[in-house]
C-alpha cells in the first residue's frame, strides 16, 4: 500500500529516519526546512520541493494574473498549502522586499513591489497552464467534452426553472415532481437529495424515469424484478444487490414499494451515509456506495382510495431517508385531451435533449455555493423546517431531525443549477418545494 513517503520517493533508509521523528505526511514535510528534515541539504530540498509541487497541484483551483497583483484561489488555505503555493511560484527565490503577500479566506494575494515581480508572473503563468490542463483532463474523465464556460453560460441563461421545464417538457402538470427530480439531479454524491415519487399507474412516473434515463449518463436503472430480489442483498443468491455497485451514479428504482423487508434495514444505513454492513448466508462484508436515489412507487392499494397520506406504502423510518416525497398529480382534463391529441397524431415520442443538459449536471456538481442569505432569512427558514418536523414526525410522511440535512442540501442544489450562491430567493424556492411536496399529501383523493 502506497503512503506519502512512497509518493515522495523517500529511500528505505531515509524513511526510517523520518518515521522515527514522527514525519510521515506530505503536509508535515511541506512546512519544514532541509535542516529540520535532517537528510542533508540537497536531498532535503528535493523532497520538500516534491511535497510543495504535489500539494500545490492538488490545492490550486484558479490563478488570476494582473500587472500588480496575482490572486491564487485554493480549496482550503492551510499553512502547508500557503507555503507550497508560494514555493512553486518562486516567492522564496527572490529578495524578501520584492513582493508583498496577504490572504483572504481561500485566496493568496501577491502584490508587486519591484521589477522582480515579473519572475513570479512567469511562474504563475506556468502553474495556470498546468491547472487548466488538469481541469480539462478531470472534466473529460467525467464525460464533459464541451467547453466549460459555454456550459455555464447555457446554464445561467436558463437557471433552475429552465432546467426542470425543458428536461421534463413532455410531462403535463406535475410541476412539484419536476422540481423535486431536478433538485435530486443537482445534488452531489457526498450530500445527496433522495426523492421518492408515489403515484398511480399512468401518472407520469414512467415518463419521468424515461426522460432521466435518455437525457443523462451515469444512470443505474433498477427494474421491478431487481427491486423484489433485493437492492442491497439478493435474496435468491445471497450476493450483493445493485445498490452496492452504484457508487457515484444516479439510481432510478422502479416499484420501490416492492422492496423486501429484509432489505429495508440495509437501505436505512445506505441512504443515510452511503455505508452499511451486509450479512447473508454467502457474504459478510462492509459496503460503501454513495449515490443519488430517485425511486418510484405505487400507493399501498395501487390507487389512492382514502386520504393519500394513509396510502404511503413504505415504513415511516424508510420514508424519512428521502428528502422529498412527492405525490403525483391527477392530470387536468385540458392536459389529458392535449396528450391524447399528441398520441393520436404520433407526436408523443420523447424528444432527445441537448447533451448540454447532461454536462450541465456534471459541471454544476463541482460548484460549491456559499450561503449568502441573511441570518434573519436563515432563521425564518429554519423555524418553518422545525414546524414541519413537529407536524409530521409521528405520521407516515415522517419528517425528523434529518430535515437538518435536507434544508441545507435542497437550496445548495437549486443554487448549483445556476452557478450562484444561496441567497434569499434560493431559500424561498427551497421552502416552497418542501412545502408543496408535503401539501399534496394533505389533499383528499
Amino acid at each position: 500500500m502506497t503512503d506519502d513517503l512512497d509518493v515522495l520517493g523517500v529511500l528505505p533508509s531515509d524513511r526510517k529516519k523520518l518515521e522515527s521523528m514522527g514525519i510521515t505526511k506530505i503536509e508535515q514535510i511541506a512546512v519544514l526546512s532541509p535542516r529540520q528534515l535532517g537528510l542533508g541539504k540537497s536531498k532535503g530540498e528535493g523532497i520538500i520541493r516534491r511535497a510543495h509541487n504535489i500539494i500545490a497541484n492538488k490545492s490550486i483551483e484558479d490563478i488570476e494574473i494582473g500587472e500588480k497583483e496575482i490572486r491564487v484561489k485554493v480549496k482550503s488555505l492551510t499553512k502547508p498549502v500557503k507555503k507550497s503555493v508560494l514555493s512553486v511560484l518562486g516567492v522564496y527565490d527572490i529578495h524578501p522586499g520584492s513582493i508583498a503577500v496577504s490572504e483572504t479566506r481561500d485566496t493568496i494575494h501577491i502584490f508587486r513591489k519591484s521589477p522582480a515581480f515579473s519572475k513570479i508572473v512567469e511562474n504563475a503563468e506556468i502553474q495556470k497552464s498546468i491547472i487548466e490542463e488538469r481541469k480539462r483532463t478531470e472534466m473529460l474523465s467525467k464525460g464533459v467534452t464541451l467547453d466549460v464556460e459555454e456550459i455555464k453560460e447555457f446554464a445561467i441563461n436558463r437557471g433552475f426553472e429552465g432546467f426542470w421545464r425543458n428536461v421534463f417538457s413532455e410531462i403535463k402538470g406535475n410541476e412539484i415532481m419536476k422540481k423535486s427530480l431536478s433538485v435530486s439531479l443537482f445534488s452531489t454524491f457526498e450530500e445527496p437529495v433522495h426523492s421518492l415519487i408515489i403515484g398511480e399507474p399512468g401518472s407520469s412516473k414512467t415518463l419521468a424515469k424515461e426522460l432521466i434515463e435518455t437525457t443523462f449518463k451515469d444512470i443505474s436503472v433498477i427494474g421491478a424484478n431487481t427491486t423484489r430480489a433485493g437492492l442491497v442483498c439478493n435474496l435468491g443468491t445471497g450476493d450483493l444487490g445493485a445498490l452496492a455497485y452504484s457508487n457515484n451514479r444516479i439510481v432510478l428504482i422502479d416499484e420501490f414499494d416492492k422492496i423486501p423487508e429484509s432489505d429495508i434495514e440495509y437501505c436505512y444505513e445506505l441512504l443515510s451515509n452511503g455505508r452499511c454492513s451486509v450479512h447473508s448466508s454467502k457474504i459478510h462484508t462492509e459496503i460503501e456506495s454513495h449515490f443519488i436515489m430517485i425511486a418510484f412507487a405505487n400507493p399501498r392499494e395501487g390507487v389512492f382510495r382514502r386520504k393519500p397520506i394513509e396510502e404511503i406504502p413504505l415504513p415511516p423510518i424508510l420514508i424519512s431517508r428521502f428528502a422529498l416525497i412527492v405525490k403525483t398529480e391527477e392530470i387536468s382534463e385540458e392536459d389529458r385531451k392535449a396528450l391524447f391529441k399528441e398520441k393520436f397524431y404520433g407526436r408523443s415520442e420523447v424528444r432527445i435533449k441537448s447533451s448540454y443538459y447532461d454536462q450541465w449536471l456534471k459541471v454544476a456538481r463541482d460548484f460549491i455555493p456559499e450561503i449568502k442569505a441573511s441570518e434573519r432569512d436563515v432563521d425564518r427558514y429554519i423555524d418553518k423546517a422545525s414546524r414541519i418536523v413537529e407536524i409530521y414526525q409521528s405520521t407516515k410522511l415522517r419528517r425528523d431531525l434529518r430535515m437538518g440535512d435536507y434544508i441545507r442540501r435542497i437550496p445548495l442544489s437549486i443554487a448549483r443549477a445556476s452557478f450562484k450562491d444561496v441567497d434569499t430567493d434560493v431559500l424561498k424556492e427551497s421552502e416552497e418545494i418542501i412545502e408543496e411536496s408535503l401539501s399534496s399529501w394533505e389533499e383528499h383523493g
